[in-house]
């Protein structure tokens, strides 16, 4: 354990203040927030890990050898149904997102 020694009480205030506002933020950020932080780019990071599971997912499923394959549900389906239209609507929303001016 590395301890300091610090003599000026100011500095040892602000550290103290430092270490209150670090655990603070901690608290904040709940369980999602330690995953994916704060700030501009959370929504980014969000709808980045949703398309990249259902990405894996559908590639999981891809290469998985047709006899484990459901017979009602093939390739053209999972990608017709599922895979191009959530990703298509995760791009736009993307684009939607970004050319909203702030403040209007």
């Amino acid at each position: 354990m590395n301890k300091i020694e610090v003599q000026d009480p100011r500095v040892a205030s602000k550290i103290i203040a430092a270490n209150a506002e670090s655990e603070r933020r901690k608290a904040e950020l709940g369980f999602l927030g330690k995953f994916f932080g704060s700030g501009e780019n959370v929504r980014l990071y969000i709808v980045g890990t949703i398309a990249l599971g259902v990405l894996v997912v559908a590639l999981v499923y891809t290469l998985t050898p047709e006899r484990y394959r459901s017979p009602d549900f093939g390739l053209k389906e999972m990608w017709t149904l599922i895979v191009l239209p959530v990703e298509s609507t995760i791009i736009g929303y993307l684009i939607g997102s970004k050319s909203r001016e702030p403040g209007g």
